[in-house]
């Protein structure tokens, strides 16, 4: 089987889920795994039968999407002898005659155009399309089936976010070399916020100077960059705060110590001003860890029971749930055995062959 994966290089957290997916299972099955050169003749490519071959697009002109999509990726997809092709994009096109896969990313449920790029503009500017021609849609959520055109509802298939391997749930005994190393012995909670997100940040520090000012405990907090390094107006901020020695900001570190720190923590809060953090928030129920978070309807499909959840976004409320989970040890002991259930239903093994069996079943080489 010949795949052909389509990704922009800004196409978001669920593109990027996805492309891993098939990218581990490839793996697994001993297929060759290649990037499309538009500088090399295809015969020079040796492109093997059993291959997965990533092709890169850069534009977000709507003209040169256009373009793209019209003439240059069918033209590729014809040249390598594709067998059925996965958009991360969430776009199809009426030239390409083998059997196509979109992934419906969360900006596709935006009702806000204004924040979207290039790109997603043109997805959604053609989501209904998309949803008519394609072979199969992937949702990372099954709740979101009903916010897309009912035509297409047999072409719906959930793949939601699962955590990798690497994250798993930690004893107590194995927990204390992890807050030695990173938290000075202390109990601490644990939050990723976007690396430039100042607003999300300064919420979580005006909550925790809430918890801090009840409870003159040394619970700590760390907070990890989603991406690479929060931003110089993020460290900013930290400099100049009143508990500063309580907030750690810790970045540079690989996967590995990433899930410690996160398996080792008291509790994950979840904020954000803008997308929830789905993928994070699987890693939390893969960790047995509850979670805090705002309202919101994507949370709590993949939290549920393990959730604390404020109705207000604001600092106060989310300061009070930090207190409530910090009094209540047996609040706290259900909030986890309540992660660690939730976290059979996100399973990256199944999503996996899942994905794969799907892709199977369409292959039209």
């Amino acid at each position: 089987m010949r795949i052909a994966v389509i990704e922009h290089a800004g196409s978001g957290d669920y593109a990027e889920y996805i492309f891993s997916l098939i990218d581990g299972k490839a793996k697994q099955n001993d297929y060759q795994i290649k990037t499309w050169s538009n500088s090399v003749p295809v015969s020079q490519q040796r492109i093997a039968d059993d291959a997965v071959v990533y092709i890169y697009i850069e534009s977000t002109s709507t003209l040169l999407l256009n373009w793209l999509y019209k003439v240059k990726i069918p033209s590729i997809l014809k040249k390598i002898r594709a067998g059925v092709v996965v958009d991360l994009n969430g776009i199809t096109s009426d030239k390409i005659k083998i059997p196509q896969f979109v992934a419906a990313a969360p900006f596709l449920f935006n009702k806000n155009l204004k924040k979207l790029d290039g790109i997603e503009k043109f997805a959604f500017k053609n989501l209904e399309h998309s949803l008519q021609s394609a072979e199969s849609v992937l949702l990372y959520s099954e709740k979101r089936q009903n916010d897309l055109s009912h035509a297409a509802m047999k072409k719906l298939h959930a793949i939601p976010f699962t955590a990798p391997a690497v994250f798993k749930t930690f004893e107590w005994h194995e927990k204390i070399m992890i807050k030695a190393q990173h938290a000075d012995n202390k109990e601490y909670f644990v939050s990723v916020i976007d690396d430039t997100d100042v607003d999300s940040f300064i919420l979580l520090l005006q909550a925790f100077s809430k918890f801090k000012k009840w409870q003159q405990s040394s619970m700590q907090l760390l907070v990890l960059p989603k991406f690479e390094s929060l931003d110089a107006a993020i460290k900013a901020r930290h400099k100049t705060y009143k508990y500063r020695e309580d907030v750690r900001l810790t970045e540079g570190i690989e996967e590995k110590q990433v899930a410690d720190i996160i398996a080792s923590a008291y509790a994950f809060i979840h904020i954000t001003t803008a997308n929830a953090h789905l993928l994070i928030l699987s890693v939390a129920m893969q960790c047995s860890l509850p979670v805090i978070s705002f309202e919101d309807d994507d949370v709590k499909e993949y939290v549920a029971n393990a959730g604390l959840y404020c109705k207000e976004k604001d600092a106060g409320s989310l300061g009070n749930i930090l207190i409530q989970l910090y009094k209540d040890e047996n609040l706290h002991a259900q909030l986890k055995e309540a992660a660690k259930m939730q976290s059979a239903n996100l399973s990256r093994a199944a999503c996996e062959n899942k994905l794969w069996q799907l892709l199977e079943s369409a292959d039209n080489t």
